[in-house]
Parts: C-alpha cells; structure tokens; sequence
C-alpha cells in the first residue's frame, strides 16, 4: 500500500512542472468576456479573394486564377450565444478552450455572391458563430467567424471545398497598437543603421589589399549583420501594424485584413489557407488591390 502511494506521489511530481507551464501560458486575457460583449450589433461587410497558395522560399504566394466573393455582410452579437448547433471553432471547440469568449451569435445578413460563366451565383454559409481569442500578456487577440458551407464554391483552379470555413481577423487595444507601432520603429531604425553599416564594411572590405584590414571588415560585417537580425525587425514587418483599423467597442481596433481558411478532415487536421479577407464598415473603401491580397497572404501566421 505505502509502495502505491509512493508511486503514485512520484508520477504526479514529475508531471506537476509540465502542467504547471502549460498553465502559467494558457491563461486567458481577464479582458476577454468585456471585449467580447462590447460587440452588439456590429454589421461587417467582407470580401472573400480566394486563390491558390504555394509555398515558395518558406513563404506562402498566391498563384494561378482568383475568385472573389463580394457583398457579404455579417452581423455579430456579443451578448448572446451561438445556436447549439453552431459551427466548430477553433478556439472554444479546441485544444485551449479557456482562450475564448467562447460561441457568440453570428447572423448571415446577406450571403456572398461571385460570377461565373452562367452569372451570379450566391454562396451558401451556414451555422454561423464568431469567437474572440485572447492569450493573457498577449499584444494581439484574434476575432474568429466560423461556418458551415453547404456545397463547394469553385471556378476554374480557385475554389472553396464545402465543410468548416473560417475567418480570422488579427485585433488590439489601443495601447498594445501604439506599444507595437514604436517598437516597429524603433527595430526598423537599428535595422536601416546595421544595413547600412554592414553594406559600408563590405564595399571596404573589397577596396583594400591589406589582408589585416580585410580581416578587421568583415569581422565589422559580421557584427553588423549580427545586428540586424537581433533588431527584430523581420517579425515587425508580419504584422500588419500600419493597415486601415475598424474600431470597435471597448476601445479594440480590427485589422481590415483577414485570412480565410479551413481544415482537412484526419486525425491531424491540418490548417489550409484559401485566400484573404477584407473588411469593410460604412464609409469605408472596399477595394482590394493585388499588393494587400499578398499582404494578407503573408500575414498568414496570425492564427491564435
């Protein structure tokens, strides 16, 4: 009996500091419910532009034809719950639950529609639900939409296969944007100084013929080069920190561009990205040029 208890006191120690960390880093911002509910009533119009996504250089790109859906308008309840029968989200129906506001209501205002060779054609989303995900000392959350389509959309190479869809658009407080923003430039100041910097000690390296001279260069080089990939300037330019903002109640600014994407069905169920999304209130341009549909593309790691 002691020898059990013993064994059983040992096992929980060796799995207390794990469970511990896990813990400590998926705690929740104590925000989150206050945003969520601040969300009455909000009308978004989005613009789906869905094409192929490689991966070239480590890097997704958009290839081959697009097919841009237009003019759906989504209306978000903060207040109230999605229906039961609500489509799965990936932050409450995940792995971290405790992250999201949980299920919201989410109404399908007016369905999207694209033309093909027969005319208009109107998408068909269903089971409609949105979420706010937010880690704790995290400077950015995520706003979430997530349906059920009915039937696949598709015109010639770009389409939309029919299951779970989602968008998810990145978003931060107004202090966390300005936190962000500052450091931006901060990290692009020492970035421009190394460059610069490096780019001198290499054209001095080249010019001399003292070979002790040419060593003390490219050591100069190196330190510089050193320094430009510690400014962090590289993360900084992922985010989308100098993008037109929809803002929203509690004092929340929404990135107007977002990423559409789905999972394949398995056991891992892998994230595929479909394209981008922009959104739109009143007053504001919808429009969408090819540079912001790559940005958003790039932008593509924001998923919480």
């Amino acid at each position: 009996m002691k020898i059990s208890a013993l064994i059983c006191t040992v096992g929980v120690t060796a799995v207390s500091p794990s469970s511990a960390f896990l813990s400590l880093i998926n705690k929740v911002n104590p925000s989150l419910n206050k945003y969520a509910e601040a969300q009455e009533d909000v009308m978004l119009k989005i613009r789906l532009d869905i094409g192929q996504v490689e991966m070239k250089d480590g890097k997704p790109q958009i290839t081959g034809n697009r097919l841009g859906i237009d003019n759906l308008l989504l209306r978000i309840h903060g207040k109230e719950s999605a229906s039961p029968k609500h489509a799965s989200l990936p932050g409450a129906n995940g792995p971290n639950p405790q992250l999201s506001s949980g299920p919201k209501s989410l109404v399908v205002a007016n369905q999207g529609s694209y033309v093909d060779l027969t005319g208009t054609q109107h998408i068909k989303l269903e089971d409609g639900a949105w979420e706010m995900v937010w880690r704790n000392n995290a400077r950015a959350g995520a706003l979430i939409c997530a349906f059920n389509l009915a039937e696949e959309i598709k015109r010639n190479d770009a389409g939309i296969p029919s299951g779970r869809l989602h968008l998810t658009f990145p978003l931060w407080t107004q202090e966390s944007l300005e936190d962000l923003r500052t450091r931006k430039a901060k990290a692009e100041e020492i970035a421009t100084e190394a460059l610069e910097r490096h780019e001198n000690e290499v054209r001095m390296m080249q010019e001399t013929n003292n070979p002790l001279m040419k060593a003390l260069h490219f050591r100069n080089a190196c330190k510089a080069h050193e320094d430009l990939d510690y400014s962090g300037y590289r993360s900084y330019q992922k985010m989308p920190l100098e993008r037109d903002m929809i803002h929203l109640s509690g004092g929340l600014h929404l990135c107007t561009l977002g990423t559409v994407w789905t999972k394949k069905e398995g056991w891992f169920q892998d994230h595929v990205l479909l394209g981008s999304a922009r959104a739109t209130t009143e007053g504001m341009r919808d429009d969408f040029s090819v540079v912001e549909r790559k940005e958003a593309i790039a932008h593509s790691d924001l998923h919480p």
